[in-house]
């Protein structure tokens, strides 16, 4: 009897404890459900524009502020940057694809005819999503369309849509690109009829925002995402060369006053424990104002600090790009993130948050837009330095006094001006003008000191600066190559941490020149082997330098230095056992980056959605570097550098070619360096997306150092 109560009693506690858990359980479902994300695009604001917004300042000041990256597939305007937002991978799109509708009658038929029936309710659809799909269709990212809204719809959450950007003459509603799912559609929203006459606005009518206050109210409990497009910034945009200097300013002001307003109303209605506010420009800022590529990104909300953003795509405080987007607001929703290929955006504490931003966004600007300008200086410099000393090699004039001081000056800056390139960073500039200046007078100050060595000397100090201030970087968190021309620059956004291909070409030319002097001069052979494996693991290391194209060549070029200093003859056999090595090696580099980063790199990822996907995706790598290659070789003023190198080798050797053998017979490891930086190259040039750069970038220092040699042999002959 006892027994049979107990027994009763454990029942009817088990049943009260799985009742109680049931009701958390449902509680925890509740509140997760109740979660809503905000987005508010306010496309083309830019960092200027937040002293005009009191609201939006506070808003900072309560949450995190960054740059975001704002490339679509091509560029860096119109509709792309917004379906790249919603897909997570580069994609693109022309105005033809942000026309969306409300999903009456009539457009229920058009959508109908074109797409598919509808199944369910929705107010808002795509009715030209089918030209989004075929512009995709030669994509080499293979974006999935509708991404975001479909992770979404697949946890049974609703989106929103609330405004437009219409002008006069054109239907133009970008940012309904964002929430929609691969069948254009969205559950809520309003995106017909938003405007209200205003005949002192551009086209005389503006956003209605009361309206959007009022309807975004009606839906919020629903809905889980909302996008919010304010749209009078577009329209200004596109008004704008119909106004004054001062007309346009004075309406910008005006809207950003009204913006401000908007974000204050849609705030006091924001549960901030339950929500997150994204505040963004898909596009980059009014050109008028400010022509950066990259735009500011800022998150308020639940557990977000006042701080800056940053996310493991781009492995740099302050920086994030828009295929982050999507990938934090599914985290934030608890929906997967499968068919996305960004990372969440992360957190970092800053009390000076809008400072950081605006000084590192100075700085940005200042290197890109100096970028293509000083490499082709440095370019140009390079090939008529070496084109003018290969004159005067070839034709045998004899070099002293003045021809032999300019010769060397000249040889002397195309090697320092890659270590100026990366100093610079150490200066405290934030100017175009502070920044021009700090790179002179450390050029200037570098060469006085190589000038004053003898000998090869200049050129182990040249190689030998390159060589560790490049590995000391990489081991302190790139924080030379983050602000210099040389290093990735974060508005092109094809790399943001690491070694991109001109550092890389930098650091080959420089490695094999480096070493292969220190053994010239009686280093030990073996420390030299450690600092070329060093090397290797450097550049193709996830956490340092994670660039699989460039640890190809490097290590090819490793292979072949040792090959060749112990003596082995060359044969395909060996060719190919270098290759498999080779792979091996780059193996290994993807295996540590799986299994030991949280967030693997470009390399782990690749591999990863090879053995989900397929080979595709492995051959739409391939096309894209070809493609890139086929480009600059087109169109590049490396190209030029290049063949310049090639051309003096050739020209330099079939004249000289007898005093060459008598140089590298007495110095048998300048020949070995020299030529294993040359197999490098090549291997550099056939296996990255911008081999050329790689290429001609460590053809230059080895040919200028290779020309250095020579002229001091026959100097001293």
């Amino acid at each position: 009897m006892h027994k049979s109560k107990y027994i009763i009693w454990f029942f009817i506690l088990m049943i009260v404890f799985s009742i109680f858990t049931n009701e958390y359980s449902f509680a925890e479902e509740n509140k997760d459900s109740k979660k809503t994300v905000y987005i508010v695009v306010m496309n083309k604001y830019t960092l200027e524009d937040i002293d005009n917004m009191p609201k939006l300042k506070k808003i900072i000041d309560e949450g995190s502020i960054g740059l975001m990256n704002t490339k679509g597939l091509y560029g860096y305007k119109g509709p792309e940057s917004f379906l790249t937002i919603n897909s997570s991978k580069k994609a693109y799109t022309t105005d033809e694809g942000a026309k969306v509708y409300n999903l009456n009658e009539n457009n229920v038929e058009v959508y109908e005819r074109r797409i598919a029936p509808i199944e369910g309710s929705y107010e808002v659809g795509n009715t030209n999503l089918n030209k989004i799909i075929e512009s995709n269709k030669e994509n080499t990212y293979v974006p999935y369309i509708g991404a975001l809204g479909d992770s979404l719809h697949e946890d049974k959450l609703k989106t929103a849509i609330f405004g437009n950007a219409d002008t006069i003459d054109k239907v133009y509603r970008p940012s309904s690109l964002i929430p929609m799912d691969s069948r254009g559609l969205i559950d809520f929203g309003n995106v017909d009829s938003v405007l209200i006459a205003d005949s002192e606005a551009p086209y005389g009518f503006r956003t209605d925002y009361d309206k959007l206050i009022e309807e975004i109210g009606k839906v919020k409990d629903e809905s889980s995402l909302i996008v919010i497009e304010t749209g009078d910034l577009d329209r200004l945009s596109f008004y704008s060369s119909e106004l004054t200097d001062e007309m346009f300013e004075k309406h910008r002001t005006e809207i950003l006053y009204r913006i401000d307003v908007f974000l204050e109303n849609l705030i006091e209605g924001i549960d901030k424990d339950n929500s997150l506010l994204i505040i963004l420009s898909p596009n980059s800022g009014e050109e008028r104002i400010q022509n950066s590529k990259i735009s500011p990104a800022i998150i308020w909300g639940n557990n977000i600090p006042k701080g800056i953003l940053t996310s493991s795509t781009t492995k740099r405080d302050g920086v994030i790009t828009n295929i982050d987007i999507a990938p934090t607001i599914a985290n934030f929703l608890n929906a997967s993130r499968e068919k996305m290929s960004g990372n969440t955006v992360d957190y970092k504490q800053n009390t000076k948050n809008l400072e950081f931003i605006l000084n590192s966004s100075k700085r940005i600007d200042i290197v890109s837009r100096s970028r293509f300008y000083l490499l082709s200086i440095y370019s140009t410099i390079s090939i008529i330095g070496i084109l003018f000393a290969t004159i005067v090699l070839a034709l045998k004039i004899k070099i002293k006094n003045n021809l032999y001081k300019t010769l060397k000056l000249f040889l002397i800056t195309i090697g320092i001006m890659p270590v100026g390139f990366l100093l610079v960073s150490f200066g405290k500039w934030d100017t175009y003008i502070q920044f021009i200046l700090t790179l002179l007078l450390m050029m200037v100050s570098l060469i006085f000191i190589a000038c004053k060595l003898k000998g090869n000397n200049k050129a182990i100090l040249i190689s030998g600066l390159i060589y560790v201030i490049i590995i000391v970087d990489m081991f302190s968190g790139s924080n030379l190559a983050r602000y210099s021309v040389l290093g990735h620059d974060p508005t092109i956004g094809a790399r943001y941490f690491g070694l991109g291909n001109e550092l890389v070409g930098v650091f080959l030319g420089a490695t094999t020149v480096f070493l292969s002097m220190i053994l010239n001069k009686g280093g030990n052979k073996f420390i030299s082997y450690i600092l070329l494996l060093l090397s290797a693991i450097i550049v193709g290391h996830p956490k340092l330098g994670a660039n699989v194209g460039g640890t190809i060549s490097i290590v090819f070029a490793l292979l072949y230095f040792i090959m060749e200093s112990l003596d082995r003859e060359m044969s395909l056999k060996k060719i190919l056992s270098m290759g498999i090595l080779t792979i091996l090696f780059v193996m290994a580099m993807a295996f540590i980056d799986i299994k030991f980063n949280p967030n693997p790199t470009h390399l782990g990822k690749t591999i990863m959605m090879m053995n989900s996907d397929g080979n595709s995706i492995a051959n739409n790598i391939a096309l894209r570097k070809i493609i890139m290659n086929i480009k600059l070789v087109g169109s590049s003023i490396w190209t030029k550098s290049l063949y310049v190198n090639i051309f003096c080798q050739v020209l330099i050797t079939t004249v000289l070619g007898d005093k060459i053998r008598d140089i590298f017979n007495k110095n048998k490891y300048l020949f070995i360096g020299f030529t294993s930086g040359i197999v490098g190259s090549i291997v550099g040039f056939l296996v990255n997306d911008s081999g050329i750069i790689l290429a001609a970038l460590a053809m230059n220092l080895i040919m200028i150092f290779f020309i250095y040699t020579m002229m001091e042999y026959l100097v001293n002959e």
